[in-house]
């Protein structure tokens, strides 16, 4: 008997749970367990609407510090109703100011969470693996330079494990030549534009062979963080392994790479219309 009353009582709460979602005026009591941190209950890694279009509204204070209802609206593609209720949460949170004049502003908090990136932030922590996984996927070996004054320095490299390879070591400081590192190094001698979501990044890299080291071909890459320029990754081998169709497929590797780490360096400049190429919000 014990047995039947609890089964009634299930069933009983069951269909009230389902007409209340039915009615979508109450809560649902039984609602679905949560899962615990670090359990992926479905392997779902779809992004969530609501959160992209909010970081949207974030992102688009990159292109001025304080902006009207209308002009979010233009860099986000959002309607001014949708941006209303997601300014509020933003507000509410200390995410954005709403102004005296009606403008927006960011919040604090952002300021603080800007300050622990600093604070936490190491470049080898990123920089190192990404040399790492370049090698692997070339056969040859990685570097990055920065330059130091009218020279280079090789500041990260990791070794190709061909025996016959192009040698440089970390800390190194070379005179500037005319491969292609150093063809980069001076095209930012003065700082230039940030890339921007519509820039096709393999149109920023360099190729050479046989330039400052007859026996030496490269391909290189410039980085960037949210400053400006930072520095030049490079892939760099023997001549007689650089074949074009390896050069080709060095290059592209590489540009996949240095686009990776100036998304992670914060290097990507705002689009102009607030939207990248595919119509979505920055």
């Amino acid at each position: 008997m014990a047995t039947k009353a609890r089964s009634a009582s299930v069933q009983q709460s069951a269909a009230r749970g389902t007409a209340v979602r039915r009615g979508g005026t109450k809560a649902d009591p039984c609602p679905p367990a949560v899962a615990e941190d670090g359990d992926d209950a479905t392997g779902d890694s779809r992004p969530i609407a609501a959160v992209e279009r909010a970081l949207s509204v974030l992102s688009a204070f990159r292109t001025g510090p304080r902006l009207s209802l209308s002009e979010l609206s233009k860099r986000t593609g959002l309607f001014k109703s949708t941006l209303l209720r997601i300014l509020a949460t933003l507000e509410r949170n200390g995410y954005v100011i709403r102004l005296a004049d009606g403008q927006y502003r960011v919040g604090g908090i952002l300021h603080e969470l800007g300050a622990g990136y600093v604070a936490s932030f190491q470049l080898d922590e990123i920089m190192k693996p990404a040399l790492a996984q370049l090698v692997a996927a070339t056969g040859e070996s990685a570097a990055f330079y920065v330059r130091a004054g009218a020279q280079r320095q090789c500041v990260f490299r990791v070794d190709s494990l061909q025996a016959v390879r192009h040698v440089v070591m970390a800390g190194q400081i070379l005179d500037l030549d005319s491969a292609a590192t150093s063809l980069i190094l001076r095209r930012y001698e003065k700082g230039g534009p940030r890339p921007t979501p519509e820039t096709d990044y393999a149109s920023l890299c360099r190729s050479t062979s046989g330039q400052g080291d007859v026996g030496t071909a490269s391909v290189a890459a410039p980085v960037f963080d949210a400053g400006g320029f930072v520095g030049v990754i490079n892939v760099s081998g023997p001549v007689h392994r650089f074949t074009k169709t390896v050069a080709a497929r060095c290059l592209a590797e590489l540009a996949v790479t240095a686009l990776r780490l100036t998304r992670a360096l914060g290097g990507i400049g705002p689009a102009e219309n607030g939207l990248d190429r595919t119509g979505q919000p920055t």
